[in-house]
């Protein structure tokens, strides 16, 4: 596996809900720097060897001078750390790193997760511009998004479908539970379901009065969290996620189509779940099919039918050989999404790039 010195580029590094880019970061070969467009935030959560941030920098320039002084501090930066590829690990970043990737002629890569595509861009309509057409290549994290990407000015032959990875040494297999627990990992938003699983949790609790209902996550409806969940854990650590999912029988993953943020492109919490050997519950939506398997690792419901997922997390909460099943084929299913695999792709695709 090649060592190409890479300069990763994110607007805010790192937020909690992350953990996928530094997992990829961490386990790239070579001498790569990191670069946090603002004040970095969660350095202990996810260190890294080589961080500068330009915020502290651009904060006392005037606005007018603040991209030609960002090219400038992040093309002398690549030609310090002798660096053959620029990859911004998201769309909002590109106008940042652009200029220094075109004048120094060193391949830009960039990573499209989701918001940065529907949403941030709906308010943006001219956001990206022609700079997807000058990108070497464009890493999206499911078939779901290429037509999107394409739509936006990415060329073809220079998209890629590599999904994030998981730490599956982390998130491992643990034994299987019998206590009928169900776990909800994610931001309490419209896209995230919890008012769908809100709806849903009454008719789950009369025909499985000893059911529970664990909520981790943040938002603006955490009011709705907290009318359902026996438990509610607030911005949940990497471990606190993990010993919930190991902790519960089933991870419920609801998701839906919502205005703005719109659509999941892969669903991190379903792998980590899946690592985990558990069974998963969750929706026919956005790029969620394309990482479990329905009827094999997880219950595929519609989106936004409040029976139907009602009904499935019943099923699995009562049917213990269907909940073990389920469970079992779960790190298999995921066994090629492990952060270390899905670097080594990474940096194959550099080298079919750099220079």
């Amino acid at each position: 596996m090649s060592e190409r010195r890479v300069l990763h580029f994110h607007h805010r590094w790192l937020p909690a809900s992350e953990p996928f880019v530094w997992d990829l970061v961490r386990h790239l070969p070579g001498r790569s720097i990191v670069v946090s467009d603002e004040e970095p935030e969660n350095q202990d959560r996810f260190p890294v060897d080589r961080l500068t941030a330009l915020g502290p920098r651009l904060s006392r320039v005037p606005d007018r001078w603040r991209q030609k002084t960002a090219t400038a501090l992040l093309a002398a930066l690549c030609v310090r750390h002798r660096i053959g590829v620029v990859h911004a690990h998201h769309g909002y970043e590109l106008v940042r790193v652009a200029g220094a990737a075109r004048r120094l002629r060193l391949p830009l890569v960039v990573s499209l997760h989701g918001h940065d595509v529907f949403g941030w861009v709906d308010e943006r309509p001219n956001a990206y511009g022609s700079i997807l057409q000058e990108a070497a290549a464009v890493i999206v994290p499911s078939q779901f998004l290429v037509p999107r990407a394409i739509e936006l000015g990415a060329p073809p032959g220079r998209v890629h479908v590599i999904g994030s990875g998981i730490d599956s040494a982390y998130f491992s297999p643990a034994p299987f539970v019998r206590e009928p627990e169900a776990a909800f990992v994610g931001r309490f938003v419209e896209k995230k379901g919890l008012d769908v699983l809100a709806a849903a949790w009454p008719t789950v609790v009369a025909k499985v009065p000893t059911a529970r209902l664990r909520v981790l996550g943040y938002g603006p409806l955490e009011h709705v969290a907290r009318a359902v969940a026996d438990s509610v854990q607030i911005a949940p650590d990497r471990g606190q996620v993990r010993a919930a999912l190991r902790a519960a029988r089933v991870v419920v993953s609801p998701s839906r189509t919502a205005p703005g943020d719109v659509a999941e492109t892969l669903l991190m919490v379903n792998l980590e779940a899946q690592a985990c050997g558990r069974a998963v519950v969750t929706t026919d939506h956005g790029g969620i099919p394309e990482y479990v398997s329905d009827g094999e690792t997880a219950l595929v419901v519609p989106e936004a039918d409040v029976d139907a997922l009602a009904a499935a997390l019943v099923r699995v909460l009562t049917d213990d050989g269907l909940a073990r099943r389920l469970g079992e084929a779960g790190p298999v299913r995921v066994a090629d999404q492990d952060a270390a695999k899905v670097a080594r792709r990474v940096a194959a695709l550099y080298d079919s790039v750099g220079r």
